[in-house]
């Protein structure tokens, strides 16, 4: 049966590592037998269509880019219901990202770590010895919801969820909504 996913690669275009323009991107995607392959800006975010599971579709996508651009990377996959469901379930208020948002001079405040699968007890056990401090995350499933009242940069929360989930990817909540928007027009959505 038919899927539609939003694939989010890890570390692409992101550094000097991991350069690829998105026209290739897509191609070799199709070349490996996915269709509706679109991309949003130049850091990896890609929708399309497969009939393969998602840890097959995840598989396929990571050895199509390391045969076909010589890049490692890791995919991260959710079904459009799965992205939207992430959306609907934000667990902060629009006041409290205002909030963030207004004692953080440097970029964005809220992000998403998407994890490829459930978290390991280990993982787990690392996310409960992290201190918050003026920094807030809640854990949803495969979902890290991330409220920064500094630079992901030089947040100490976001540095150590990184080292707790190595093979997660962030994006910012514009991003994500974004994302979720593009999947649900691509597929005749109006919502």
């Amino acid at each position: 049966m038919m899927q539609s996913y939003i694939a989010l690669l890890r570390g692409i275009n992101v550094g000097t590592n991991g350069r690829i323009r998105m026209d290739v991107l897509r191609k070799l995607l199709e070349d490996v037998g996915f269709s509706r392959v679109s991309t949003y800006i130049q850091s990896g975010n890609v929708l399309l269509d497969s009939e393969l599971p998602e840890q097959d579709a995840k598989e396929a996508i990571e050895r199509a880019m390391k045969d076909g651009a010589n890049i490692a990377t890791v995919a991260v996959l959710r079904s459009v219901a799965e992205f939207a469901a992430i959306i609907e379930q934000c667990p902060f208020s629009a006041d409290e990202i205002s909030q963030a948002q207004a004692a953080n001079q440097e970029g964005e405040s809220f992000h998403v770590f998407l994890l490829p699968k459930e978290p390991s007890e280990d993982a787990l056990k690392k996310l409960a010895d992290l201190p918050a401090q003026d920094d807030t995350y809640v854990l949803s499933g495969r979902t890290v919801y991330l409220l920064l009242r500094q630079s992901i940069r030089t947040s100490k929360l976001a540095l150590k969820l990184q080292r707790a989930f190595p093979d997660a990817t962030a994006r910012n909540w514009n991003t994500m909504v974004q994302l979720n928007e593009l999947a649900h027009r691509q597929n005749g959505d109006a919502s």
